[in-house]
């Protein structure tokens, strides 16, 4: 009985010492340092239950690397990461500390931007796509450019969405930024998806 007290008494010392970094594990992406999809999706539906209170407008911005496949056939992996973790930085330093920054998924990267608009959303995100597309060979792990499309969406304050259909509105405003050449903002709002 003792020495099963001793080793629980041990493994909670043990669990305590190193809660920290299993919540970073858990929490983040390993590549890149930023908030995972798990996390990112709890966020998400925190800050909808909160809007859905207090009715505030907040807005969602996506961030898709183009072509990062051919990145990946022709360097290899091992450039790819170092683009991805590249990328990752380059947005990480744009945004404010309110902002909360994932890794989506691939090269797919999502900031969720509370209390802003979609006027405020484009304003973080052109600067974005701006300085991504300056990052060099020495950065990027190969000649470059990098380029990303980006789409944001406003969830205005009288909306009501699932994490589903909000993911899905601002995927719709990069898929256009896609369709309309690459290395764009394209924003969308309540009003226009309603059309």
């Amino acid at each position: 009985m003792l020495f099963r007290s001793i080793s629980f008494g041990l493994f909670g010392y043990l669990l305590g010492l190193n809660a920290e970094k299993i919540e970073v594990l858990v929490l983040h992406d390993k590549l890149t340092g930023l908030y995972n999809r798990h996390y990112l999706i709890e966020h998400m539906e925190q800050l909808l239950a909160l809007h859905k209170r207090y009715k505030k407008r907040s807005s969602l911005i996506m961030i898709d690397l183009d072509h990062f496949k051919r990145v990946n056939d022709l360097y290899g992996h091992i450039i790819g990461d170092q683009a991805l973790k590249a990328v990752a930085e380059c947005v990480r330093q744009h945004c404010r500390a309110s902002d909360v920054l994932a890794r989506h998924g691939g090269e797919e990267f999502i900031i969720i931007c509370s209390d802003s608009n979609i006027q405020e959303s484009r304003q973080l995100a052109e600067p974005i796509r701006e300085s991504v597309e300056q990052l060099r060979s020495e950065t990027l792990g190969f000649p470059g450019p990098q380029t990303v499309s980006i789409g944001a969406y406003e969830l205005s304050s009288d909306e009501e969405l699932s994490v589903d259909q909000l993911f899905s509105r601002v995927d719709k405003a990069l898929y256009r930024a896609k369709e309309e050449g690459r290395n764009k903002v394209v924003i969308s709002t309540q009003e226009q998806v309603e059309k």
